[in-house]
């Protein structure tokens, strides 16, 4: 029996060599024969070089000789043995190496037959069943449940025994094979899996709860840009029929059916709007969308999108009509207080307990010429005092003034004459009001040989 090597890869064998071969029978090399031979020839090198080494149990020989660059590789058997002895023995090795992997594997495995029952189990099925009655008995037990359930493989079965330790798996992933000789059974515990997939379903369903609670309408697409999650306020805010949403829509028909319903304001360009969601769509995780939808129903809906990992995207909808309605009247109340401060002849300010001046009227503005609109940062009262001093005569009462802005206790109203730069007097009110804020009069009083203007009162005369 013979093997030729060429710069270690072999060239030519006799037949029976091939069989030994696991792999690919092209490029092998003397570490795939080496391999192959290694049940016999235990103590083969790794590099092939004139050697000879005989087999003491039967006595067969195997040489290698060189020849030029090729190197020849004889196996001589001895007292008749053949190459059929050596694919047996060959044969033996390798049964019982695959013998100890499948005595020694972690999963449990066994071996059954309609006469006999249970024929064999490894070390792992042996362990597992010692607190089960028997081998034999879990054997049984676990093909009963098997047969049960019927096809396919493989299957979940649940191992609900009291004499189980708390250490072993009460579920096992079971598979079986059919073969010629009896049921091979392979089995492995999937306790840690099955924890797993209940604390998943109790997540998912607690979002679930979260989702249908949300008041906020919720629209999540997925990578291909069909819907796949949205919640009960979805379809209260945008009318949009179950049924269509159930569909999966991809979210351009989404988005189409709600222009449809209404629940969108009309583009002036709907294309145009549509090529910006789809460069949304291709954006960079870090952009966003929003925009704010006023209905001709009177509604105003907030409209959020987000891109997320995977390629997924969510549109979030909230129904701000209250918000914006509250936003307007409040703003119709601020205008129209000013519009009342501005028709006041005197010039009024309020400043803050930080000293800030927050509000003032029109003839504040004109008289100390200030905008407190565009003035950054916002005046205080300290620069108001340094102001209202240069345009009156010496006063005492602008450092008073200052402590009493921003001083929150021993707050009465008080008032102080004061006589401008150009000769008429000014009364000075300071009035606290609420929150802490403080409330400035500049008033002219008349001189003692002015007349009043003619209000056009009323007048008394006789009948």
């Amino acid at each position: 029996m013979s093997m030729v090597f060429h710069d270690n890869r072999l060239i030519d064998a006799d037949d029976w060599i091939w069989s030994l071969l696991p792999g690919p029978q092209t490029q092998i090399t003397w570490a795939e024969i080496r391999a192959a031979l290694r049940p016999v020839f235990p103590d083969l090198p790794d590099h092939l070089g004139r050697m000879r080494r005989l087999c003491p149990e039967t006595g067969v020989t195997l040489s290698v000789t060189r020849t030029g660059s090729q190197f020849r590789v004889t196996i001589d058997p001895e007292d008749g043995s053949d190459v059929d002895w050596f694919l047996a023995k060959h044969a033996e090795a390798h049964a019982k190496r695959m013998n100890t992997a499948l005595m020694r594997a972690p999963d449990l495995i066994w071996y059954m037959t309609d006469l006999d029952g249970f024929v064999w189990g490894n070390d792992a099925f042996a362990t597992y069943a010692e607190s089960f009655g028997g081998m034999s008995h879990l054997a049984d037990h676990i093909s009963g449940i098997v047969a049960e359930a019927g096809s396919p493989y493989p299957r979940r079965v649940p191992i609900d025994r009291n004499e189980l330790r708390t250490d072993q798996n009460r579920w096992l992933d079971v598979s079986m094979h059919e073969t010629e000789a009896g049921r091979f059974y392979y089995a492995t515990g999937i306790d840690a899996m099955m924890r797993a997939e209940a604390a998943q379903q109790n997540f998912v369903q607690t979002l679930s709860k979260t989702f249908a609670n949300l008041t906020t309408g919720l629209a999540i697409f997925d990578r291909d840009r069909r819907l796949m999650v949205f919640n009960p306020a979805l379809v209260d805010l945008c009318r949009v029929p179950i049924d269509f949403l159930s569909a999966r829509p991809a979210m351009f028909e989404f988005f189409d059916k709600l222009r449809d319903c209404r629940v969108m304001p009309e583009p002036k360009s709907y294309d145009d709007w549509r090529d910006r969601m789809a460069r949304l769509v291709a954006a960079a995780h870090d952009d966003r969308f929003r925009e704010t939808w006023s209905l001709s129903s009177g509604q105003t809906i907030d409209v959020t999108g987000q891109p997320y990992p995977d390629g997924a995207i969510a549109f979030l909808f909230n129904d701000i009509t209250a918000e914006v309605s509250l936003t307007r009247g409040y703003r119709t109340e601020l205008d129209t207080l000013q519009s009342v401060i501005d028709t006041i002849d005197d010039a009024v300010a309020v400043f803050d307990p930080q000293g800030i001046l927050t509000v003032c009227n029109a003839n504040y503005a004109t008289q100390w010429d200030v905008d407190p609109d565009a003035c950054i940062p916002a005046i205080t009262i300290a620069d108001a005092t340094q102001v209202w001093k240069s345009a009156f005569h010496p006063s005492p009462i602008w450092a008073d003034l200052r402590d009493f802005v921003t001083n929150a206790t021993d707050r009465v109203s008080w008032d102080s004459e004061l006589r401008g730069r150009d000769g008429r007097e000014v009364l000075c009110r300071i009035d606290p009001i609420c929150h802490g804020s403080t409330l400035i009069r500049f008033s002219h009083r008349l001189r003692e040989n002015q007349t009043p203007p003619d209000t056009g009162g009323l007048k008394i005369v006789s009948a």
